[in-house]
């Protein structure tokens, strides 16, 4: 089951695909981060979930999301996935699912990655979690209701 709404998001950096260290912490208060939890890259359901993603990336920027994908894959088979399918949004190596773990989204056995979208609200704590693959549009609607602006 994902994390809690509400509760503090744990920090964490991973690497994107092209070797970059990426750390949750250096967007807070600039942005809401969308952590996308897939299985694999490649596989149908999951290239289908990130091409929506990119298809509606320019409605997510303007609420000031930023998504990014999370999987323990390695960053070889994440630039490769990139860049078949145009994903202009980076996709990080989990590569011992610390952090998939650290956000509730491993599978209730503990092998391979639940299927989850994650949001981290401007002020660091977690603004919307659901299991699954949720449409842009209802992600948004839930985020109109949320005030996570970072306090003074």
């Amino acid at each position: 089951m994902p994390i809690e709404v509400g509760v503090d998001a744990p920090d964490f950096m991973l690497k994107t695909s092209t070797g970059e260290d990426f750390r949750l912490s250096d967007l807070q208060g600039m942005l809401r981060v969308m952590l996308i939890f897939y299985p694999k890259d490649f596989t149908a359901v999951c290239t289908d979930q990130l091409i929506q993603i990119r298809k509606n990336l320019k409605h997510l920027r303007k609420a000031g999301i930023e998504p990014v994908g999370v999987n323990p894959g390695d960053a070889e088979s994440h630039e490769r996935f990139r860049k078949a399918h145009g994903l202009n949004f980076e996709l990080l190596v989990d590569e011992n699912a610390e952090v998939a773990r650290a956000y509730g989204a491993l599978k209730p056995d503990g092998e391979g990655i639940l299927r989850s979208v994650i949001i981290v609200g401007k002020n660091g704590k977690i603004a919307y979690s659901k299991e699954g693959k949720p449409p842009w549009q209802l992600v948004l609607n839930a985020l109109r209701q949320v005030s996570d602006e970072p306090r003074p």
